[in-house]
């Protein structure tokens, strides 16, 4: 493929970015010259790196008003990035702004507290609530040996229903492994060519009840989908080479975690992944606690309130208003976690990298559910897996998308 010297300075800023932030591409796969020519150079001081990006925001390409949108929202958080290396600094929330066009705030803890009290009529047994949810969790930890069998029947199943629903021309699979040490749960790496490498961290115990979830989460329809058809539809046919750098600190990472956090409902309508979970999965794992699909959705839906407990802790900590032993306390009360779960958490909110990511799960999931019409997402899902659209263009109200 040929691209032009606006593209080629793009892609080489974000890999030159990326050699003082190792991670900030999160998948690269254009013209392997341009990395093997960034790679032999040393690093270019930040003030340089500034006037790159100067240039390129001043000659976007205008042809397509999609793509200019998407490349001075993208330019916008580069900015911020590079002025951060420059020693610059962001209130947290300016920074969650800049880098995802998003504007996140603080959750008011009395609906924390509001989920709680359902939870507490909806978990078996007596006694303290995060106990009992501990003890529910524990009932449906697999063993490391498993995981791998697990996986692979999820994978069949969410790879069918995810052909039957779009075109996965170019799709080469990928593989998978069990890591730990890691900050995050489980992690797509876009290798290019349609192929990935998904990991699953085993630091905490994996349950059966998200083996689905997570598993459509990174790979069908979740992110697998969107990088093979991103790359053949905008890349590969029409040549648009910031496709080929995928940027952690970028708006496109909001529409990328909310196509992932919507997946499984695409592929299971209606919470019926419960259901496959009841009649398929929990079998095969060899675990019968004898609750049903019904009593799992009840209970998942009173604690979907508790996703944003993390953010709030965040926010409380960036700000300086909690310390790292307040913080942790705070995910344990509010999240009803474990200590080692919210010190996890804790791992993840103040990781280089992650530290404002975290927003992109809850922001991406309730903006596409916000622009949904009807209850219906598969329309506005489709769209995202194949069109440059930033978080800022979802319409509130019922279009989908803002003129």
């Amino acid at each position: 493929m040929k691209l032009d010297n606006y593209d080629r300075s793009y892609l080489t800023l974000t890999l030159e970015i990326d050699k003082h932030i190792d991670g900030y591409v999160d998948a690269y796969y254009g013209p392997e010259e341009i990395k093997t020519a960034v790679s032999a150079t040393p690093k270019r001081a930040p003030a340089k790196l500034l006037d790159d990006v100067t240039a390129l925001q001043a000659n976007i390409p205008a042809a397509d008003p999609a793509r200019q949108a998407y490349l001075t929202a993208a330019l916008r958080a580069i900015e911020c990035t590079v002025r951060m290396l420059s020693g610059e600094t962001f209130d947290y929330l300016d920074e969650v702004n800049r880098f995802y066009d998003i504007s996140p705030q603080k959750v008011d803890e009395a609906e924390f507290t509001a989920a709680h009290n359902e939870l507490d009529t909806l978990l078996p047994g007596s006694g303290p609530i995060a106990d009992r949810l501990t003890a529910r969790r524990k009932s449906y930890e697999l063993d490391k040996a498993q995981i791998l069998p697990l996986l692979e029947l999820a994978r069949a199943e969410a790879q069918k229903r995810t052909a039957a629903l779009f075109d996965l021309t170019g799709d080469n699979g990928f593989e998978i492994k069990l890591v730990n040490n890691q900050p995050w749960g489980a992690y797509n790496w876009y290798l290019g060519d349609g192929r990935s490498l998904i990991e699953f961290n085993t630091d905490i115990p994996v349950s059966a009840l998200g083996l689905i979830s997570t598993f459509a989460h990174e790979g069908y329809p979740g992110h697998h989908t969107e990088h093979i058809l991103k790359e053949r539809l905008l890349y590969r046919q029409k040549g648009y080479a910031e496709q080929a750098a995928m940027l952690l600190n970028s708006p496109s990472a909001v529409i990328a975690e909310g196509i992932a956090t919507t997946a499984v409902e695409i592929i299971f309508p209606n919470g019926s992944q419960h259901d496959w979970n009841v009649e398929v999965l929990l079998p095969k794992a060899g675990i019968n606690t004898g609750e049903t699909a019904d009593q799992f959705r009840r209970i998942a839906k009173a604690a979907q309130t508790l996703r944003y407990v993390t953010g709030n802790a965040a926010i409380l900590h960036h700000s300086g208003q909690l310390n790292r032993e307040q913080t942790i306390e705070y995910i344990q009360t509010y999240a009803l976690a474990t200590p080692e779960r919210a010190a996890k958490s804790y791992s993840f909110l103040t990781h280089p990298l992650f530290r404002s990511y975290l927003f992109t799960y809850t922001q991406g999931y309730d903006l596409i559910a916000q622009a949904t019409e009807n209850g219906d997402k598969l329309p506005l899902f489709r769209r995202l897996l194949t069109e440059q659209i930033l978080p800022s263009h979802l319409d509130y109200e019922t279009t989908g998308l803002q003129d």
